[in-house]
């Protein structure tokens, strides 16, 4: 927990503009979370990109657990509750913030008035970061993520082990930049 809030300092995250929270500590997100599922359909959820990409990946099928299909109404919730009007988020998880942005449109329908207001995406000219194993995107639950507060030797081995170029056997063959993780990274964090 504390780990995550020294990462939000580390990458320049305004505590005096931003609301900090842990997010178990706080029962009306659920609630609000419950609410919002009534401004939403099943259908809905299924057809969201993020969600459909998820299902999949995980191998679900037609098995989908409730509380998985949900979190597009709690990631709203974590949103709306604190009335944030710009959220940065992965390439991937705008479709949940144009979700987040129908539920509010709802809502405030439902109400007559602008109860809520609407999110923008921030998304990174980096886009999706490949994992360094080249297989999905970078995740901490995948363990194939470099963290933000990994030392200088965590990071070294990390970038040592990343996948390359699967075409680039020995040292003669020429080498292939599109594709290649350590390349993606070096222009993502090092323009030079």
């Amino acid at each position: 927990m504390i780990e995550v809030a020294l990462d939000y300092l580390a990458v320049g995250i305004d505590p005096a503009r931003t609301a900090i929270c842990l997010q178990s500590h706080l029962p009306a997100l659920a609630e609000l979370s419950m609410l919002y599922l009534n401004f939403v359909t099943v259908a809905r959820l299924e057809r969201n990109p993020t969600i459909k990409d998820e299902i999949r990946a995980r191998g679900f099928g037609r098995d989908i657990p409730v509380g998985f299909l949900c979190y597009p109404a709690a990631q709203a919730a974590d949103i709306t509750a604190f009335k944030a009007t710009i959220v940065p988020v992965g390439e991937d998880q705008a479709p949940l913030i144009e979700q987040t942005n129908e539920i509010v449109r709802r809502i405030n329908a439902t109400a007559g008035r602008a109860v809520l207001p609407e999110a923008r995406a921030i998304i990174p000219k980096s886009g999706r970061l490949t994992g360094i194993d080249g297989k999905a995107k970078m995740s901490k639950s995948g363990g194939n993520a470099i963290a933000l507060s990994a030392s200088s030797e965590q990071i070294t081995s990390a970038v040592k082990a990343m996948f390359t170029d699967p075409n680039h056997l020995r040292v003669e063959d020429s080498g292939c930049i599109e594709g290649n993780v350590v390349f993606t990274y070096l222009d993502a964090f090092d323009q030079d």
